[in-house]
């Protein structure tokens, strides 16, 4: 199974009106000169971009981050099997279910425990790993579940499909819902109207972010606050955001911006797009575009509360790599 996908300099003109106004001020020499390199420094910052491939695979995307940056999610190796990883300090861990076919992972809160999901004979269940210790999760009656995020708290939340899904548990022809998983009691959350609903992300607010899809298949971004109140997001002149089944994950964090992704064409919105699919972040009610330089296509799967971003892009081969973006 796979999930699909699942700027630059500033003005140094500044420093010149500033080193003006210190001399004003009868500021000495080498003062001035420290403080116009530091001033300086902060024109010239852009944020970074650095790739994320787990060593020897064919396939990577990061699908999750914590505070501390620690990284979350899954890689395709030679033999064309799916495995979740986790890379911490520099170094990569494999993260698989024991026992299972196959896996992901899509988030990691600041305890450390991770949740994601496994494959089994073609259908798949969610799972949480915390202090090195496995346990599965399924939503009752369900035919195939997918946890997505977790919070510091430990509540959990995710995807299932009922048992009209197909053989793979996707969403062709089934009925998906986003469930909430807190004290041990599992909630079912589907916005109002929609076909078909993804939780993606819960903060420790306890507010939720996820996609739905209405009855003409376009996908829209929503956010639930605390109050249960259910908001439609989507990016301003997009033909979509969050489409598609590649862009199963979006990002929520503990200051309220969010970060996903947006198709600009009319009518391809297919990862193997060129120019098609940008990522984006969403702080204080404004969007920022989000694209790795040079990539074919972007999108954006995860913020922290500092404002690291993760998630995956096409290159000119159209091969997908993780990426991190620091600001």
């Amino acid at each position: 199974m796979n999930n699909k996908f699942d700027e630059l300099t500033k003005s140094l003109a500044q420093s010149v009106t500033r080193r003006r106004a210190l001399k004003k001020f009868g500021v000495g020499l080498a003062g001035m000169a420290l403080a116009c390199f530091s001033l300086a420094g902060q024109a010239n910052a852009a944020p970074t971009f650095s790739t994320i491939d787990y060593p020897g695979s064919v396939f990577t995307t990061s699908g999750g981050i914590n505070r501390f940056g620690d990284v979350v999610g899954h890689y395709i190796d030679a033999a064309g099997i799916e495995h979740g990883y986790l890379l911490r300090k520099g170094t990569y861990t494999t993260v698989d279910f024991p026992g299972s076919d196959g896996g992901h992972v899509h988030d990691i809160n600041s305890s450390g425990a991770i949740v994601g999901e496994y494959f089994v004979a073609k259908r798949y269940k969610g799972f949480v790993v915390s202090g090195g210790a496995y346990t599965s999760i399924e939503v009752p009656g369900a035919q195939s579940t997918r946890a997505n995020g977790i919070n510091t708290a430990g509540d959990i939340v995710g995807t299932y499909f009922g048992s009209n899904s197909d053989t793979t548990g996707g969403s062709n022809g089934s009925k998906g819902h986003g469930f909430l998983l807190s004290g041990g009691i599992f909630r079912t959350i589907d916005f109002p109207g929609a076909d078909y609903t993804d939780a993606w992300r819960i903060n420790d607010k306890g507010q939720i972010l996820g996609r739905y899809k209405n009855g003409n298949g376009d996908f829209h971004i929503f956010l639930v606050t605390t109050d249960g109140a259910s908001t439609s997001i989507d990016y301003p002149g997009a033909s979509q955001t969050a489409m598609g089944d590649y862009s199963q994950l979006g990002g929520l964090n503990n200051n309220g911006d969010i970060a996903s992704g947006y198709c600009s064409s009319s009518s391809n919105c297919e990862v193997a797009s060129f120019g098609s699919l940008h990522g984006f972040v969403l702080n204080a009610g404004a969007f920022t575009p989000l694209d790795v330089p040079g990539a074919a296509g972007t999108l954006a799967f995860d913020v922290n509360d500092r404002g690291l971003i993760v998630g995956g892009y096409t290159d000119a081969n159209l091969r997908v790599h993780g990426f991190l973006r620091a600001p």
